[in-house]
C-alpha cells in the first residue's frame, strides 16, 4: 500500500511520519526548468516520489523521510539524474559548470563523501574529452605517441577514483548506484569490471544489483582464460607463423586492423614500448583482423611497426582466430607466459613488467 506524505511517498510504506530532510536550492536565470522531480530511479519507468513547481523567484523545497535508498533529482523531465542519499539534515542543489550536484550542509553524511567522489570522476571524464579534442588536431606522430598516453593514463586513474569511490560505500545502496551509473565504461574492460565488483561488496538484493551481477556473468562467460589457442597464420611475406613458434617466451598478442583508428595509435604507443619489452624478454605480435589483404599492407607500410604482422586466415589456419580468442572490441591484446597461458587482458607496460620480473606463468 502507498501512503502519501507531504506529496512524497512513503519509502518505507507504513507511516506518514515528519520529514526529517530538505533539499532545496536555486536555479540560474538561464534555466528553462518549470518544475523539479524526484524520483526513485535515474527515469527509466521511474516513481516520482516529489513533484514541486519552481517558484517566480527560482527555487524549489522538497522535504521527506531518509532512507538508505539512493534517489535521483531532475530539473524538468529531461533533465539530468542527479544521486541523492537522503539522510536526516539540509541539503541543496548547485550546478558547477556542466554538472549538477546535490550537497550537503552536514558534514559527514553519505552525500558530502558522495558529491567529492562525483565531483573528482567528472573531472576525470571532462580531462579526457578535452584529450580526445586534442587528438583529433594532432598532426605529428610524436604528439600522438604523447596524447595516447596521457589519454590511457587518464583512463586509468578515472578506472582507480571508481574503485575507490565504491570502496567508500562498500556493502550500500550507493556502491551499487555507482557501479550501475559507471556499466558503459566498466562493461568494456571485464578487468575493471572485476575489481570493481570485488569492491562493491555485499550490498542488499535489489533490480540494480541483479542487473549489475546478470552482466558481470554475462562477460565473465566471454574472457579468454586457460590456455592460449593455438594459431597458424601467414605474415606479410607469405610465411606460416604458430602460436607454438614462441614458446618459451612471454608473448603479446595485438588484435588490430588498419581501419580502426585506435588501433593505429596504441601500435604508436607500443612502438615507444617496444624496446623495454625487449628488455624483459617480451615478444610481439600483430594480427590483423582485415578482410582486405592490401590494405593490411599498406597500413604496415605506413606505421612500421617494429614486430611481426600476421593476418587472421580462415583457410590456413581453420577457423578465425579473432573469434577463438573472443575478441569483442579492437585493439585486444594479450600477455600470453612462456607455457602458453593467458596472463592479462589489455595490460599496461607495468602490468607486464610486475608479471614478468615475478615470473608469473
Amino acid at each position: 500500500m502507498r501512503i502519501i506524505c507531504f506529496g512524497l511517498l512513503s519509502i518505507l510504506g507504513v507511516a506518514c511520519t515528519s520529514p526529517n530532510y530538505t533539499l532545496s536550492g536555486k536555479l540560474p536565470e538561464a534555466s528553462i526548468g518549470k518544475e523539479v522531480l524526484l524520483l526513485t530511479r535515474d527515469g527509466r519507468g521511474a516513481d516520482t516520489l516529489a513533484r514541486r513547481v519552481v517558484t517566480e523567484d527560482r527555487s524549489f523545497e522538497i522535504k521527506g523521510e531518509e532512507t538508505d535508498r539512493v534517489l535521483y533529482l531532475k530539473i524538468g523531465e529531461r533533465g539530468q539524474a542527479i544521486p541523492f542519499y537522503p539522510e536526516s539534515g539540509e541539503y541543496y542543489w548547485e550546478q558547477r559548470g556542466e554538472h549538477e550536484y546535490i550537497f550537503s550542509k552536514n558534514p559527514g553524511t553519505g552525500q558530502v563523501r558522495l558529491a567529492e567522489h562525483l565531483l573528482k570522476l567528472d573531472s576525470n571524464m571532462q580531462q579526457i574529452q578535452l584529450l580526445q579534442q586534442k587528438y583529433r588536431d594532432v598532426k605529428n606522430e610524436e604528439d600522438t605517441q604523447l596524447v595516447m598516453g596521457e589519454n590511457e593514463l587518464l583512463w586509468r586513474k578515472g578506472n582507480d577514483l571508481l574503485v575507490d569511490a565504491v570502496k567508500e560505500f562498500e556493502g550500500t545502496n550507493i556502491a551499487v548506484m555507482l557501479v550501475r551509473e559507471n556499466m558503459w565504461k566498466i562493461e568494456q574492460e571485464f578487468k575493471v569490471f572485476k575489481r570493481v565488483i570485488g569492491t562493491m561488496g555485499v550490498v542488499p538484493e535489489s533490480e540494480d544489483k541483479e542487473e549489475i551481477m546478470n552482466k558481470y556473468k554475462e562477460l565473465e562467460i566471454k574472457q579468454l582464460t586457460g590456455q592460449a589457442p593455438d594459431f597458424k597464420l601467414p605474415d606479410a611475406k607469405g610465411n606460416i607463423v604458430a602460436l607454438s613458434d614462441y614458446k618459451g617466451k612471454y608473448l603479446l598478442v595485438d588484435f588490430w586492423a588498419s581501419w580502426c583508428a585506435p588501433c593505429r595509435a596504441k601500435a604508436k604507443v607500443l612502438k615507444k614500448e617496444y624496446p623495454r619489452l625487449q628488455e624483459l624478454g617480451v615478444e610481439v605480435v600483430g594480427i590483423s583482423c582485415d578482410k582486405k589483404k592490401d590494405q593490411w599492407l599498406k597500413a604496415i607500410e605506413e606505421d612500421k611497426p617494429l614486430w611481426r604482422q600476421l593476418l587472421v586466415d580462415k583457410e590456413i589456419n581453420g577457423s578465425d582466430t579473432s573469434d577463438d580468442y573472443k575478441v569483442e572490441f579492437i585493439p585486444t591484446l594479450y600477455l600470453i607466459s612462456p607455457d602458453g597461458a593467458v596472463l592479462e587482458k589489455n595490460p599496461s607496460l607495468e602490468e607486464i613488467e610486475m608479471l614478468v620480473e615475478n615470473k608469473v606463468y
